[in-house]
């Protein structure tokens, strides 16, 4: 592991303490004072994290453009992005989402690796590759966002539900026309679903008990298409 690699990594466990001690804080009630975060790291809100939630299907889409370009230095920089967008996420994963989502960043990471080296010339593998980290990142969210509607944590669980959606949308861009066409439908509903918890008027416990078990089926129906990870306990 190089130098740089472990020192990401380093900072990245940090940022991940820090940002899951902050959760818990925000859980137990609003401080008069958000936490101080030492010198050379950053501290961020769960909710503020959560509206970069379509910053790694971002980042995919201008490495999948600079690759098209021939462009492989900044195809390997945007892939390495999206890659420390993943393995944040898989610092605080659920049990059953985190594998995916760790063996995802590491598939990004190899991906821009080999765009250094001159060796990746298959669009059809990073299709495969991004198409199953925005699966795993999906995937996760939405299985926060039910954790929280159990809890009746409301505006938390339109949240995550909101984040899973869009990357479930960004997931099903390449994964073929009828999945696409399905997805966008349920993924509107549950986007309507996600903003009445937002904001916390206007829906109905049967309505949405229902719509969090149709999106889930969506995520289960695409990952049966793209997801080759071995599903963990």
């Amino acid at each position: 592991m190089s130098a740089t690699r472990s020192i990401c990594s380093l900072l990245l466990a940090q940022f991940s303490c820090f940002f899951a001690t902050f959760a818990m804080a925000q859980d137990a009630g609003p401080p008069t004072q958000p936490p101080k975060s030492p010198r050379g790291y950053l501290l961020i809100e769960e909710e503020q994290w959560n509206t970069l939630s379509d910053e790694p299907a971002r980042h995919m889409g201008l490495a999948r453009d600079a690759f098209l370009m021939m462009d492989a230095r900044n195809a390997s920089a945007e892939l390495r992005k999206a890659a420390v967008h993943v393995r944040v996420a898989a610092g605080h994963a659920t049990e059953r989402t985190r594998q995916a989502l760790s063996k995802s960043e590491h598939e990004l990471e190899r991906l821009a690796k080999q765009a250094e080296a001159g060796t990746f010339n298959s669009m059809e593998e990073f299709d495969r590759v991004t198409t199953r980290a925005l699966h795993a990142l999906a995937t996760d969210q939405y299985a926060k966002a039910t954790d929280a509607w159990r809890k009746k944590e409301v505006r938390k669980a339109g949240q995550f539900l909101r984040a899973s959606a869009n990357n479930l949308e960004h997931a099903s861009a390449r994964a073929g026309a009828s999945i696409k066409n399905t997805t966008a439908v349920i993924v509107k509903d549950t986007r309507q679903i996600s903003g009445k918890l937002i904001e916390g008027t206007g829906y109905v416990f049967d309505e949405i008990g229902s719509g969090f078990e149709t999106f889930g089926n969506a995520i289960e129906r695409m990952g049966t298409q793209v997801e080759p990870h071995t599903a963990t306990k």
